[in-house]
């Protein structure tokens, strides 16, 4: 049934394909709109920007991203603006799309994706760029983050806690797929992985610095001299996300003789991808912007161990290591391969709230003058 008063609200950011990280979240909340009855579009800033699809609206170049945003604001959207601190072009895009809502007093909502450790945020690590993050914070209406600890280093910033709403960046619609894990099928390559070896792991990566690629191959050596038959699933696009960091990796790799202990599995369906998540013995998260992560919530929720790179924000039951240490890395791993059971029993699952219907309800009420709650 349609509401009284229709909202219209313009996602900014990475639309799928593919479907990873704040793609994942950007579809579903307005999937969520949409059931409500919601005018919901998307302006694509993913890699596929440029290819025409129904589903989103396409960003051609810079300017065209500018036209676009205030065309939008001009014909009454709220925009939901997606961001991080890690740097300047997307602060870039994120302070148009706050300039644009405040001209046509359709002041945008913020989403701070991410951790309390990124390449410029929180504070501390801001250097030359506060003020501009100062504004990215002050402009919005409203502001959403993961967590409790995020909200605060956001007031750091002389923000009011009022504005700013910690929504977990996870729920029910990320466990409620369309096919059961059982019954998802993994690609051919991944099946035939799993049978030749003796432990499959899996991790998620682009590659880009920040997901310590480094100590990943060393600590992926570290773990072949004791588990030869060890494997290790890598999801995520190979594309060269920073051409220098992909051919400096498949070097190490060659040199390590890693290529057999090794499946690429690409972008994976979100069912798909669960399935890897049970089928696995245990997810290697490398990064450390990322926060609490909603990958991680999944193997919790599903009963698979998590060994994740420590950043102060994991949740219970993670086993963690220091990011740029490929020892302790190892050493994470083997002692939850060589204690699986107890490992599995150590974790504890997540609360599942509908938090993206949370964030729909937030988004709608900023797009109606409504009061924020």
């Amino acid at each position: 049934m349609k509401p009284e008063r229709v909202a219209k609200i313009l996602e900014v950011g990475p639309y799928p394909p593919p479907r990873a990280g704040w793609s994942i979240r950007i579809g579903f909340v307005r999937e969520r709109l949409e059931e409500m009855g919601h005018d919901s579009q998307a302006l694509n800033l993913g890699k596929n920007r440029k290819i025409p699809d129904p589903r989103y609206i396409t960003v051609n170049s810079g300017l065209d991203y500018l036209l676009k945003a205030f065309r939008y604001a001009a014909r009454g959207y709220t925009m939901h603006m997606h961001t991080n601190g890690d740097g300047p072009i997307g602060f870039l895009l994120t302070l148009i799309s706050a300039v644009a809502g405040c001209i046509f007093c359709r002041r945008i909502v913020l989403t701070m994706h991410a951790g309390t450790h990124q390449r410029y945020f929180p504070r501390e690590r801001s250097k030359y760029f506060f003020p501009v993050l100062y504004l990215i914070f002050k402009l919005p209406k409203a502001i959403i983050c993961n967590n409790q600890a995020v909200k605060e280093k956001i007031m750091e910033y002389g923000i009011s806690p009022k504005k700013i709403f910690p929504i977990q960046a996870f729920g029910t619609s990320y466990v409620q797929s369309n096919e059961s894990p059982e019954e998802a099928s993994l690609p051919e390559n991944v099946k035939a992985f799993f049978a030749d070896h003796d432990a499959v792991i899996f991790t998620y990566i682009f590659m880009r610095e920040g997901f310590y690629l480094d100590t990943l191959v060393e600590g992926l050596k570290l773990l072949k001299s004791q588990r030869p038959n060890l494997g290790c699933v890598i999801v995520g696009s190979l594309e060269d996300n920073e051409p220098p960091v992909k051919a400096r990796i498949f070097e190490q790799i060659d040199a390590a003789r890693l290529q057999s202990n090794l499946c690429f599995a690409g972008d994976l369906s979100h069912d798909a991808f669960m399935k890897l998540m049970q089928k696995s013995k245990l997810y290697l998260r490398t990064p450390t912007t990322d926060g609490q992560c909603s990958s991680v919530f999944e193997c919790l929720l599903l009963g698979t161990p998590v060994v994740a790179a420590e950043n102060n924000n994991r949740p219970e039951g993670v086993f963690t290591y220091l990011a740029d240490d490929p020892q302790a890395m190892s050493a994470a791993v083997l002692k939850v391969l060589d204690n699986h059971a107890a490992a599995c029993d150590q974790i504890v699952a997540p609360e599942v709230r509908d938090t993206v219907g949370e964030e729909a309800q937030l988004l709608v009420a900023a797009a109606l003058g409504e009061p924020l709650s």
